[in-house]
């Protein structure tokens, strides 16, 4: 598995699976849930299914300590994705804070046959956020280097009404990865539908998609009470 391909930051909410700043609400203690469906598996600038929608959906438990986790699953390109995740997140004079460890998992890397599951295929992240008005940023740190490089990819967003632009960019420590940055704009035409635009730039040879990507996507909330 590529490091530069796969890494995703839940999406229950197409923000997270732009990479958008989101820090989880903490009023009270409760379980929420999202199935949702678009046309493309649309990560950090770059499609993950170019040969199929995307169907992901995803349950999560947050309460008003600030603690949350959950768990989310996709389609991709090479089979399937299961994430799980546990955070802290809050505000202080009017200064968002996030900081959740995230667990990305392909079954289908593993193998087959005595030994093989879930876990034996995976990558980690420690993300850390940071959100003032209508601004956020983020920065996805690798955990470990995975037998390969470590990397850091940074975003800076900003909303206002119902658009939200966002600027991504990979930093591994070695030469010879994917590096690239994008700019990616969606808009929310209502709750549960999104459209967005995505444009990659490649700062080293690779396999990059440099071509604008659109997006459409729709999410459907869970009842869980």
């Amino acid at each position: 598995m590529k490091l530069s391909k796969k890494l995703t930051p839940i999406a229950l909410t197409v923000a997270m699976a732009t990479g958008a700043s989101v820090v989880p609400g903490i009023a009270s203690a409760e379980v929420s849930a999202s199935v949702g469906i678009a046309n493309m598996y649309l990560w950090r600038g770059q499609n993950l299914t170019p040969d199929a929608p995307q169907v992901q959906g995803g349950i999560e438990y947050s309460n008003e300590s600030g603690i949350y986790g959950g768990v989310w699953m996709s389609n991709e390109h090479e089979g399937h994705e299961t994430d799980l995740y546990l955070g802290y997140g809050g505000e202080a004079s009017g200064l968002s804070y996030d900081i959740s460890y995230w667990h990305y998992l392909y079954p289908e890397d593993g193998g087959t046959g005595p030994g093989t599951g879930l876990s034996d295929t995976a990558l980690s992240e420690f993300v850390l956020g940071l959100g003032y008005a209508d601004v956020g940023f983020n920065a996805y740190i690798s955990s470990e280097d995975q037998g390969g490089s470590s990397w850091v990819y940074y975003t800076l967003d900003y909303t206002i009404n119902d658009f939200n632009i966002l600027f991504g960019a990979w930093d591994f420590d070695e030469a010879g990865n994917e590096e690239y940055t994008h700019l990616t704009l969606t808009y929310a035409y209502t709750e549960n539908l999104t459209f967005g635009v995505s444009l990659a730039q490649e700062d080293t040879a690779g396999g990059v998609e440099e071509d604008p990507l659109f997006l459409v996507s729709y999410n459907i909330p869970l009842d869980m009470k």
